[in-house]
Parts: structure tokens; sequence; C-alpha cells
């Protein structure tokens, strides 16, 4: 499909995840196959549908338990579309945050039994903002204290 989850035949539409969508913000399509895509995309579609100029530009997200780990991830990357993974947290003790990083900037992240964080990942992502990797994975730095003004 294209942004407004119009397919290349006329008068049909797709959402969830069977839906190979673009995505604006990474300029590619991409086919996310979990249940939060299909929460989100039929509002789009619907109102592209009805003639509206809508767009599904929200960043990919899942989220997983297995038994005592909680993850969230939030992003996109292809494998090799990433040139660097740094840690926040400490992975030992399963209790990090792991950022993909392309020429220093925030491609992806994944929170591993830690919490509240997924808004300022996001935010962190959508800047494209070159970043320290140091202050990235130092703990007593606040994730927003690292988004550009």
């Amino acid at each position: 499909t294209d942004e407004h989850l119009h397919t290349s035949a006329p008068d049909v539409y797709a959402a969830g995840d069977v839906a190979c969508a673009h995505h604006p913000f990474l300029g590619r399509h991409i086919r996310v196959e979990h249940w939060a895509n299909a929460l989100n995309q039929p509002q789009t579609a619907a109102r592209s549908m009805l003639g509206k100029d809508a767009v599904f530009d929200r960043l990919p997200y899942f989220f997983t338990d297995q038994y005592d780990l909680g993850m969230e991830y939030t992003g996109y990357t292809d494998p090799g579309g990433y040139d660097q993974v740094v840690f926040r947290g400490d992975p030992a003790a399963r209790e990090f945050v792991a950022f993909w990083l392309l020429s220093g900037r925030v491609v992806a992240g994944m929170n591993v039994n830690v919490w509240d964080v997924t808004g300022p990942i996001k935010q962190l992502i959508l800047s494209r903002a070159p970043l320290d990797p140091t202050r990235l994975t130092d703990p007593q730095t606040p994730l927003e204290s690292l988004l550009p003004h």
C-alpha cells in the first residue's frame, strides 16, 4: 500500500499485519506483523476511503512478555541497517535498553524490564539527531535531555 493504505487496485485498501505499507518517515515499505498495526491502521484506511488526507506514519512498535522478561521495541532497522548497538542499564541483570544506531542516530530501541521509556525512545528516533553514545548509555542522563531543543 501507499502511506494512505491504498493498494494499487482502485478502491481497495489494506490495514493490519497483512499490509506492507509505505512508511513516510522510514522512506520504504514495511510490514509489521503485530496486532498494534491492526489496532492503529484502520482509522487511517477509513479516513482515506472517505477522501480525507490521512497518512499512517506511526513508528513500528511491538511488545512481548516472555516469562520474567517484558520487552518493548520501537522503530525499525533491517539486518545491517545500523552500525552500532549500545546498551543502557545492565544486560546481565536483564534490565536495560538497547539502541540501534546508524551514523550516531537512534533508528530503533528496545527496553527490557525497564518501563516508561517508550515515549522518549520514539522521540529520539523521530528527532534524527546525532547523539553522543556515552550520554545515551548513561542511566543517570535522562533520555529527554538528549532531545534537541
